[in-house]
């Protein structure tokens, strides 16, 4: 009696949407249940009850439940789920890998330039309420970039500092093709080797244990005098007892940060006050940008129509590597 009857998933979206946004969904998926949550309220009994779920929610209560079909993450890391066992392959997983690119790389292009042009030291002057010039600044054209980690961050990055003449190259973990927008492409045993030669070194690696404290102080020690560093993947790749360390942070021309290995920091935690160091509250990957709500909205919509089809999704997470499959 029951046979050809379909059932109505059950689609639970952990994220606050703006009415266009969750229209955008509905829309998607017209014959499907949804249930609209902040992801802060999320229960377990909602995710009991889901066959989908939409955004990211606390792993302790994923750990507890027993059914879940698909979820899609609205993060590009998904380190903080892999590093479960307990949800290992536990239900097929997306992530937003791919969706941050843009917005992330115009905030590294603008702090680059900040610290180039010594900015923050002309805010601080402006505080003092004194005219002064801070002197000699730099400039990025025909500089030597090495980006670490080519996924979709660091090639949207190397795209926009291409029109400045930079010589940029790539470190990545694997041979193969690159894009056409490094000059020249390397593994990471070659690591060390580019390190003295790079004027900015751009860090853009995913959390896994391959890249825990890959940037410690030897490593970073081997940097050029006066080269820029920047980290906008994952905090978990600098030992934060590294940017303690004033005569290794002011052999840079400048640092900035946008992650950190503990997140947030408390209320005059030393970090704040370390000279060279700029870090913002890890605001670079979040919903911030129009454009990245966008991309992360349309991909939700394409894969939400695929796996109701049947069809491939996209960004399929790999839970043993940690990287998209």
């Amino acid at each position: 009696m029951l046979e050809g009857l379909i059932l109505m998933k059950t689609i639970l979206v952990a994220e606050e949407l703006t009415l266009e946004e969750q229209a955008q969904l509905t829309a998607a998926a017209p014959n499907e249940r949804f249930v609209f949550a902040q992801t802060q309220d999320v229960t377990l009994e909602q995710l009991q009850q889901a066959d989908i779920l939409i955004g990211n929610v606390d792993a302790d209560l994923l750990e507890q439940i027993e059914h879940l079909d698909w979820m899609q993450l609205v993060s590009s890391g998904a380190d903080y789920y892999t590093k479960r066992t307990a949800l290992r392959d536990k239900f097929l997983t997306t992530t937003a890998t791919g969706c941050y690119g843009t917005g992330i790389a115009e905030y590294m292009v603008g702090m680059l330039l900040l610290m180039m042009k010594k900015i923050p030291t002309y805010l601080e002057y402006q505080k003092e309420q004194v005219w002064r010039d801070a002197g000699h600044v730099v400039s990025p054209m025909g500089k030597r970039v090495l980006i670490v980690g080519t996924g979709n961050l660091g090639t949207e990055f190397a795209k926009r500092m291409r029109p400045f003449g930079c010589k940029i190259i790539g470190v990545r973990r694997r041979v193969g093709t690159f894009p056409e927008e490094y000059d020249q492409m390397c593994l990471m045993d070659e690591l060390t080797n580019e390190l003295p030669k790079a004027d900015v070194v751009a860090l853009c690696l995913p959390g896994t244990e391959e890249t825990y404290h890959l940037f410690d102080e030897k490593m970073l020690s081997l940097c050029k005098e006066g080269a820029y560093l920047m980290n906008v993947g994952r905090g978990t790749v600098i030992p934060e007892d590294a940017f303690l360390n004033s005569k290794l942070m002011n052999r840079f021309g400048g640092v900035w940060v946008d992650v950190l290995e503990h997140e947030p920091l408390e209320d005059e935690d030393p970090l704040f006050s370390t000279d060279n160091l700029i870090i913002t509250p890890h605001i670079t990957g979040g919903w911030h940008l129009d454009i990245t709500r966008k991309n992360i909205m349309d991909l939700c919509e394409r894969n939400l129509k695929a796996f109701l089809h049947g069809a491939p999704l996209e960004r399929v997470l790999d839970w043993n590597s940690g990287y998209c499959k």
